[in-house]
């Protein structure tokens, strides 16, 4: 009998666990929020409180001062021509590792894995040596080159996996069909691949849009930073206005949760699975 409660029991405690890690979750969500409608007098008197008086000027003000629309046309125009290409070649790398077990193969696989060990802060100032040989300084080119050697590290690594799960025999029943190499990969693997890229393509853009240090690096004109860049110029030496801070947060975040949103079965299955269906 004792034991049937206490069975009974753990499911409500494992549930209000859960209720409060998600209240601890939500919280920080919220407080920005709340904070980015708020006035400043409210918001210096009570910080972690309730609004008083609702406002939405902020988000006028953000939206003009950040040049909220060129702004963001650049963030992602670099974010989706680096993923785009990263993605692509990232996956062609992944096929090849995993297909041509070799001495050399291997090698270049071991190299991928170096690249995630190695943290950008080590190579940022010979990374910038490079772009000034090449006058790449300030341009879209240099920052899209340098997040796809920064992203595909961490793209090879993950697709080698979901690689592995493609059966042998589609490939070599295209190969007898007729299909080369490029066209069995493009016509056949990629596809199947496809949970998979969607996957890597989310995170590799939510590392762009949310990078603050690279392109504050390299691109030193007004008319090219990206949108993380222009909410640091909210940020005075000696006074900080919250309200404006908090209501750009809220405007970077929201197409990034809509792209999430979007793309949530693709992410949970691309996690989750790596056989192929049919």
């Amino acid at each position: 009998m004792n034991a049937s409660l206490s069975e009974k029991k753990l499911p409500a405690v494992w549930a209000g666990l859960l209720w409060i890690l998600t209240a601890l979750h939500i919280y920080p969500i919220l407080l920005v929020l709340l904070s980015s409608v708020r006035t400043k007098a409210d918001l210096a008197a009570s910080p972690f409180g309730l609004p008083k008086q609702l406002t939405f000027e902020y988000f006028a003000t953000a939206f003009q001062t950040m040049h909220y629309l060129r702004s963001l046309f650049n963030t992602g125009l670099i974010a989706c021509l680096s993923v785009g290409l990263c993605v692509v070649m990232a996956a062609m790398a992944a096929y090849a590792i995993v297909r041509r077990n070799n001495r050399f193969y291997r090698a270049m696989y071991i190299l991928f894995l170096a690249g995630i060990i190695i943290p950008f802060q080590m190579t940022m100032i010979p990374l910038y040596k490079v772009l000034q040989t090449f006058e790449l300084i300030n341009t879209f080119q240099g920052v899209i080159f340098i997040y796809i050697g920064s992203l595909a590290p961490f793209s090879v690594f993950l697709l080698c996996g979901f690689v592995k799960g493609v059966p042998r025999e589609l490939e070599e029943a295209a190969l007898i069909d007729g299909c080369g190499r490029y066209r069995t990969f493009f016509r056949i693997v990629l596809p199947l691949l496809k949970p998979a890229v969607t996957t890597v393509s989310v995170l590799n853009v939510f590392y762009v849009w949310n990078d603050f240090l690279l392109p504050m690096l390299y691109l030193s004109d007004s008319k090219k930073m990206t949108i993380t860049v222009q909410l640091a110029s909210f940020q005075g030496l000696y006074f900080n206005d919250w309200s404006l801070i908090f209501a750009g947060v809220c405007m970077i975040v929201l197409p990034m949760l809509i792209i999430y949103l979007i793309a949530q079965r693709f992410i949970i299955s691309g996690i989750t699975a790596g056989a192929v269906k049919g």
